[in-house]
């Protein structure tokens, strides 16, 4: 081993290999930081995303009540006219009963009681 000369090392050669650490130090910042805005775009595009529907959501909503808002007054309208109609059968019912009473001196089974016969008479059908 003492018969071979002794190498040495360049002094440029240290210095490149000096500044290729920094540049490869400067590399993989600039790959985590490009790394970590490539995720935030993402995230921003998403909030981008959500924000949009939210809003055509929103503006759908308002529309919706825009156009619901006179069905549900013609809605309490119709409740209250077929309120107003139930009203008036239930008046027109006790009317139609009230003159619809039968005489119990005319009923056809009191007739046939008196006649002395035993069953149930026929109804008659009414003539056209």
């Amino acid at each position: 081993m003492k018969n071979r000369p002794h190498f040495r090392p360049n002094p440029y050669y240290e210095d490149l290999e000096r500044m290729e650490e920094a540049v490869m130090s400067i590399l993989h910042n600039l790959e985590m930081e490009n790394t970590e805005i490539h995720e935030n775009n993402h995230k921003l595009k998403k909030e981008i995303t959500f924000s949009r529907n939210l809003l055509s959501q929103l503006l759908m909503e308002n529309t919706c009540r825009k156009k619901l808002f006179p069905l549900k007054q013609e809605s309490k309208e119709v409740h209250l006219d077929c309120a107003l109609n139930q009203k008036y059968l239930v008046d027109f019912n006790k009317k139609d009963k009230d003159q619809q009473r039968p005489d119990p001196a005319s009923s056809g089974l009191r007739k046939c009681k008196r006649a002395g016969i035993g069953h149930t008479p026929v109804r008659e059908l009414p003539e056209e």
